[in-house]
């Protein structure tokens, strides 16, 4: 189950998932934060949040992810710094040693990187959600944090936040943002580096070709001044270079061609990234399924007061009939309702029953079950709950809808048998069996 809420952060997810690596290896006492967490409400997400902040707070956590938010703008800076230097690099390299300039070949000299970089972050983005990109940079980070000489803040945070990226779709997204970024600055930069050096020295600007005809690369030249022309940037292509004008021109050319091709689809995918992350956050999950997290709510809702979520029981009524005369004798069905993924239905049962099924919560899937048990009613249902868990409306919506010759519950743990009993008497069903044990289960009836 996915627990989607306006109010979730990122930082949310990080601090939750370095909670559970830090727990993962060290036994923590969590008296304090699993009473706040109860305190906190009875939405499950919630408490979950509410005790990994405390714990966070506790450990130190908080701070490493200070620290790790540090980190990020001090990168931000670098690489803004790095693009100058690309930049430079760039201009340099389109200059050359002398004053004169193969214009066609510079503006393929910038246009090819670009496209190349653009077509390998796209297929990073289409491998993310089958696991191959994103996956692979999340095991990139998680080695490098791990290793014995980062600092300890870098281990406890770092992996954390690689996972939370790659589980909510954003790891290309946000990599995409900061590349798209990069180098829209380095382009725009060697735009301003060319316009200069051609302001303040003279150069001559043209094309030169052994096995192409003159007229070929004109052609190219123009069809590149086509899009730079249609937003607005100066890029005419001389009729002819000997044309006293056709230096000047091709420089206005190669610079506007940098603009169009460099910068601009950088910033317009930089954009898009941005649009997409903020989009996503709005969306952000906890999923609630995991493992770990089933173990905490199990805690939590193991601590908080005991009371049915219930506003629509009855008072007591009197026991319903049973269907038995619609039932199949001597038929089993066995049905695991709302188990954790890690809870195995018992063995024993398996053997016995004519067919079994697991339901996590799933509208259809119930009324699927439902339909089932309307046709062919079993003499009898065993179901399997989730000891810990508070039985809700759904619970008893369900047992209201099914049909069978007797009804049991089972439940894995006799500590909560006591309140799943008075739930049931509370309701009207003190028809049903509570049981916590497969054998007895079995034998029963």
């Amino acid at each position: 189950m996915l627990a989607r809420d306006d109010g979730l952060t990122l930082q949310d997810l990080l601090v939750t998932e370095a909670v559970k690596d830090l727990e993962a290896h060290t036994p923590l006492r969590d008296d304090a934060a699993l009473a706040e967490a109860v305190a906190g409400g009875d939405d499950r997400a919630v408490r979950v949040l509410v005790r990994a902040r405390r714990r966070a707070a506790d450990t130190g956590i908080d701070l490493d992810v200070a620290r790790l938010r540090d980190r990020l703008i001090s990168l931000g800076l670098l690489l803004a710094a790095l693009g100058v230097v690309l930049a430079t690099m760039v201009a340099l390299t389109l200059l050359g040693d002398g004053h004169r300039i193969n214009a066609v070949a510079a503006i393929v000299m910038l246009i090819a990187p670009n496209v190349l970089g653009i077509v390998v972050w796209a297929a990073f983005v289409l491998l993310g959600p089958r696991g191959s990109g994103a996956g692979a940079f999340g095991r990139a980070v998680s080695a490098v944090a791990r290793h014995r000489r980062a600092p300890e803040h870098v281990r406890r945070v770092w992996p954390a936040a690689a996972r939370v990226l790659d589980a909510q779709g954003l790891t290309a997204w946000a990599l995409g943002g900061l590349n798209h970024l990069l180098w829209a600055m380095v382009y725009a930069a060697a735009a301003l580096i060319l316009a200069a050096a051609f302001a303040l020295s003279q150069y001559r600007l043209g094309w030169e070709t052994t096995i192409l005809a003159p007229q070929t690369l004109h052609d190219i030249a123009r069809a590149i001044a086509r899009w730079p022309g249609q937003i607005g940037l100066p890029a005419d292509v001389p009729a002819q270079l000997d044309d006293p004008d056709a230096s000047r021109l091709l420089g206005r050319w190669l610079i506007a061609g940098t603009l169009a091709y460099g910068t601009m689809p950088r910033v317009l995918l930089a954009l898009l990234c941005g649009a997409v992350l903020l989009r996503r956050r709005r969306g952000l999950a906890l999923d609630l399924d995991e493992p770990y997290h089933r173990r905490v709510i199990a805690r939590l809702e193991a601590l908080a007061p005991t009371r049915v979520i219930d506003a629509e029981h009855a008072p007591p009524v009197a026991p319903r009939a049973l269907a038995g005369g619609a039932a199949e004798a001597g038929k089993l069905v066995l049905i695991g309702f709302e188990l954790p993924t890690e809870l195995p239905l018992p063995p024993a049962l398996l053997q016995r029953a004519a067919w079994n099924e697991r339901l996590d919560g799933g509208l259809e899937e119930r009324q699927a079950v439902l339909r089932r048990l309307a046709d062919h009613p079993p003499a009898r249902l065993l179901l399997a709950c989730h000891a810990p868990s508070t039985p809700d409306r759904g619970t008893l919506r369900f047992l209201e809808a099914a049909r069978a010759g007797a009804v049991t519950l089972l439940l894995g743990d006799g500590t909560h048998a006591a309140r799943w009993r008075d739930w049931l008497d509370a309701a009207g069903r003190n028809d049903i069996a509570v049981l916590t044990d497969a054998e007895a289960a079995l034998a029963h009836g």
